[in-house]
């Protein structure tokens, strides 16, 4: 069985949809100088080798500052832009996105990778 995953990758630094990654955002910094220099930086997927129709693939986020101070979190959302027969079952989580493919064929999704801050 053959299952492939194109990817579009929207990275994005929430709390006004301000962008991670290329360009660079323009940011608020919420209360917190920390803010603008964790929302500039690049953030990987590193996929499987070969994704296995019917299980769990789990795609890793790796972010280039992974260590956040206290308020900070990061969330993943993603999207189903088109496939075969039927979506695929998806949890994003980070650092691990769950993906499980139903039926084999070509998706293509799309990733936003947020990071988000609460102050007290």
């Amino acid at each position: 069985m053959k299952t492939t995953l194109r990817w579009i990758v929207s990275l994005c630094g929430v709390f006004l949809s301000l962008a991670w990654g290329h360009p660079a955002p323009s940011t608020c910094s919420f209360g917190d100088p920390r803010f603008e220099e964790l929302s500039h930086q690049n953030v990987v997927l590193i996929e499987p080798k070969n994704y296995v129709v019917g299980e769990e693939n789990f795609v890793i986020i790796q972010l280039e500052k992974p260590e956040l101070p206290s308020g900070y979190m990061v969330s993943v959302f993603v999207d189903t832009i088109t496939s075969p027969k039927s979506e695929p079952e998806v949890q994003g989580w980070y650092p691990k996105t769950s993906i499980k493919p139903l039926v084999e064929g070509v998706y293509e999704l799309s990733v936003r990778v947020n990071l988000m801050y609460k102050g007290s």
